[in-house]
C-alpha cells in the first residue's frame, strides 16, 4: 500500500510540480515565439532595416545642391553647378515595359506642396538573364564625371511601393568611365518603398556595389559620379514609381528633426 498513493494520484491527473512547471514553461516560450512571428509578419518591409535607416537619417543643406524638384515639367535637371544633365528610363531586352516612352517627360503629382514629379510605371518581363527597369538621370549632357563633394549624401521624396535600387553609377562602375571591363555594378543601397510618399536620406558611405559579379572598387567615387538612379527587378511584377525633390545633402551641420 506505500507504493499505491503515487500510481493513485498520476492516474487521477494530479502531476508532479516540477513536470508542471516545466510543462507551464514551454507553454510560455511557446506564446512568446507566437508573438514573435506575429510581429515578424505584420511589419512591413519599411519598417526595419537599410531602410528604416535612411528614411530617419538627417543631413544639412547644401548650397544650390537642389537636383531637381520637377515643377517646370520639363525633363532636365535643375542647371546650376556644371550640372545640365537629362532624366531617362532604360529597360532591359526581355520585354519590360516602361511609361513615358521616348523623351521622358514630368507627372502631376508629388509630395505635399509639389506640382509635379517623375513617374514611371509597366511590368518587368517575367523571365531572362538581365531584368530591370531604371528611371534615373545624368548630372550632365553628354555625360561627363561630376565633383559631388562636399556633400555626404542625396536626399529625395518617393514613394513606390516595392524594393527598388537606389545606385550612383561612378568613374569605376559606368562604362563611360572607361575603368570597368563588368560594368554596371554600382553602389547603391536597396529601398523598400511604402504607398506613400517618404523622404529618404542615404549617405555615400552607406552605398556598396552587389556581391558575386562586376568589377570592384573600394568605395563610391563621389567626386566622380555619372548618375542618380532607381532600379526596379522583379521579375514578371508591375512597377509604380515616383521620385521628387532631388537633393545633395551633408555640406553643413545636421539639423534638427526632419
Amino acid at each position: 500500500m506505500a507504493h499505491s498513493l503515487p500510481a493513485f494520484t498520476r492516474l487521477m491527473g494530479a502531476e508532479p510540480a516540477a513536470r508542471r512547471r516545466r510543462g507551464t514553461g514551454r507553454l510560455l516560450l511557446s506564446a512568446a515565439l507566437s508573438l514573435a512571428l506575429v510581429g515578424c509578419i505584420t511589419s512591413a518591409p519599411w519598417e526595419y532595416g537599410a531602410t528604416a535607416e535612411i528614411r530617419d537619417t538627417v543631413l544639412g543643406p547644401c548650397p544650390n545642391g537642389l537636383l531637381e524638384d520637377a515643377e517646370d515639367g520639363d525633363n532636365q535637371i535643375v542647371k546650376s553647378g556644371g550640372r545640365d544633365g537629362y532624366w531617362f528610363t532604360s529597360v532591359d531586352e526581355w520585354g519590360t515595359t516602361v511609361e513615358p516612352k521616348g523623351e521622358f517627360k514630368m507627372s502631376p503629382g508629388g509630395p505635399p506642396g509639389s506640382k509635379n514629379a517623375a513617374h514611371a510605371h509597366g511590368v518587368t518581363a517575367k523571365a531572362g538573364e538581365s531584368i530591370y527597369v531604371v528611371l534615373g538621370f545624368a548630372f550632365t549632357n553628354p555625360k561627363t564625371p561630376f565633383d559631388a563633394r562636399p556633400a555626404e549624401g542625396i536626399r529625395f521624396w518617393a514613394k513606390g511601393p516595392g524594393r527598388i535600387r537606389f545606385k550612383t553609377p561612378d568613374v569605376n562602375t559606368a562604362p563611360e568611365g572607361d575603368r570597368c571591363n563588368d560594368c554596371y555594378n554600382d553602389f547603391g543601397v536597396d529601398i523598400y518603398l511604402s504607398d506613400d510618399w517618404q523622404r529618404y536620406t542615404v549617405p555615400f558611405k552607406k552605398l556598396a556595389q552587389q556581391s558575386g559579379w562586376g568589377d570592384r572598387a573600394p568605395a563610391v567615387s563621389r567626386d566622380q559620379l555619372f548618375a542618380v538612379q532607381w532600379q526596379f527587378s522583379k521579375p514578371g511584377s508591375s512597377y509604380d514609381i515616383w521620385i521628387d525633390n532631388v537633393e545633395l545633402v551633408g555640406c553643413q551641420a545636421k539639423t534638427a528633426g526632419r
